[in-house]
């Protein structure tokens, strides 16, 4: 099994948390009339949250986000364009091929194919030099326009969650797992179908509530995450979503841990909404292993939205 991150803050050395910015920075963010952030994991690995907002806030500046950065800014914020790297056309779709410059800071190539990324021009910031070129660059309040992608995106997620009967759509179960989130939980998923609508449809309030790891030979990654989550807050709800109960899920869960875990499944349970949701908590408390059964037509609209999906070498018919 490779090696997932957890995207929880790491220690940074000294020298890496203030980064003075260079000459060719300035020239490059100064001379930008339309600039794009691409925010990856290493900001909140790093803890560099507070500097990239506050370099989005003084200059003005709309963030795209990988899924590893879930959270760095509230999903109702006006500098949060959307959550990207899932998809073939997220980059053209959030104007990344458009802008004349891409900032990139803690961006994993993992998560951000640079060959669909780095068409424009591109700079690399580094997760500590952003608190520091907030004070050093400043641009006037000038609008920032949400991009196509969020718009598609929106549009079938709330299309989902309109929708009535048996199985439930997954962003009707993304949307009750943002719950937990809400909370003060965690929820965790594997790669795969399930991972896809946990990073792409998750809106988040927080970091470090959602994690799906780039890698995709992560086999078990959600339960391990889950059971570290309940560890270390006995008292928070946890969830761990998959697509199936792999060996390495199996070997974790024997460990006797209270973990829930939903797997979705095309024989699982047809559940309304609200019987997901009542069921959702009892497991994110208490534990146990549940099987739930979600519509599966609801992703080949998002592949006419957004195109392929990419992340982890694309999903089987995606």
């Amino acid at each position: 099994m490779a090696e997932a991150r957890l995207r929880w803050p790491r220690l940074v050395p000294a020298e890496e948390r203030w980064v003075e910015p260079s000459d060719e920075v300035l020239e490059h963010v100064k001379a930008a009339d339309r600039p794009l952030v691409l925010a990856g994991p290493g900001v909140v690995a790093d803890g560099a949250i507070a500097g990239l907002q506050a370099l989005a806030a003084v200059a003005d500046l709309g963030v795209v986000n990988t899924w590893g950065a879930k959270g760095v800014f509230d999903w109702r914020s006006r500098h949060h364009l959307a959550t990207v790297g899932l998809q073939a056309n997220d980059a053209e779709l959030v104007g990344a091929h458009d802008c004349d410059l891409l900032i990139c800071t803690g961006v994993d190539a993992g998560e951000a194919d640079p060959a669909l990324w780095r068409r424009a021009p591109a700079i690399d910031v580094p997760t500590g030099m952003l608190g520091p070129l907030a004070e050093a660059w400043w641009r006037p309040r000038q609008g920032i326009t949400m991009p196509p992608l969020r718009d598609r995106l929106a549009t079938v997620t709330q299309e989902g969650w309109a929708a009535t009967g048996t199985p439930i759509m997954p962003s009707q179960a993304t949307r009750t797992y943002g719950e937990i989130v809400a909370a003060g939980g965690t929820v965790a998923a594997d790669p795969g179908v399930s991972g896809y609508w946990v990073a792409r449809t998750l809106g988040t309030t927080r970091p470090g509530a959602v994690h799906v790891p780039a890698e995709a030979d992560t086999a078990g990654f959600a339960v391990a995450c889950a059971i570290v989550a309940r560890r270390l807050r006995p008292d928070a709800p946890a969830l761990a979503v998959v697509d199936e109960i792999t060996p390495e899920t199996q070997a974790l869960l024997d460990l006797g841990e209270p973990v829930g875990v939903e797997v979705w499944d095309d024989d699982g349970d047809g559940l309304t909404v609200d019987a997901h949701r009542e069921r959702m908590w009892s497991l994110a408390r208490q534990g146990g292993v549940v099987r739930l059964a979600t519509r599966g037509d609801q992703l080949a609209a998002m592949v006419d939205a957004a195109g392929p999906v990419t992340a982890w070498g694309g999903l089987v018919g995606c």
